[in-house]
């Protein structure tokens, strides 16, 4: 099992090849997240909310947070781990709807195993508790 309190045992070059993928993925810039903050525990990732985030009922379309809250959780994962994953199980809870502000998701690792990781993000716009997300990730490497 990985220890996600301890020191990072991942070489710094592993960490900042980490950072530069998940900061330069083309759908994360198309949505247009930002880097928030490392976590001894996770990340934060922000999203400054634009109408284009916005679907027919005028509300933050739900792909658009569960897709903060999955990269939050794999580039959390990922810096944890020093090695690349993958997705294989998200639920989300949606607890209100979002239209404007900035919405931030901040991931955080339950457990580590060789194979699997299971970690949770809790998203919030303006303070308020808008949404919760369980994952699986696999370890690819």
């Amino acid at each position: 099992m990985v220890s996600v309190k301890a020191p990072s045992p991942v070489p710094a070059e592993t960490l900042a090849e980490v950072h530069r993928s998940f900061m330069t993925a083309p759908f994360n810039r198309l949505l247009g997240v930002e880097f928030g903050e490392y976590h001894d525990d996770g990340v934060s990732l922000r999203l400054p909310l634009v109408a284009h985030h916005h679907n027919g009922a005028g509300v933050v379309h739900g792909g658009v947070m569960l897709t903060l809250a999955d990269a939050a959780l794999g580039f959390g994962i990922a810096r944890a781990v020093g090695k690349r994953c993958t997705t294989a199980e998200l639920k989300i809870n949606f607890l209100r709807p979002v239209s404007e502000g900035e919405l931030v998701a901040r991931s955080k690792i339950l457990r580590a195993g060789r194979k699997l990781v299971v970690a949770r993000a809790e998203l919030m716009c303006v303070d308020k508790h808008v949404a919760e997300v369980l994952a699986t990730f696999a370890i690819l490497d």
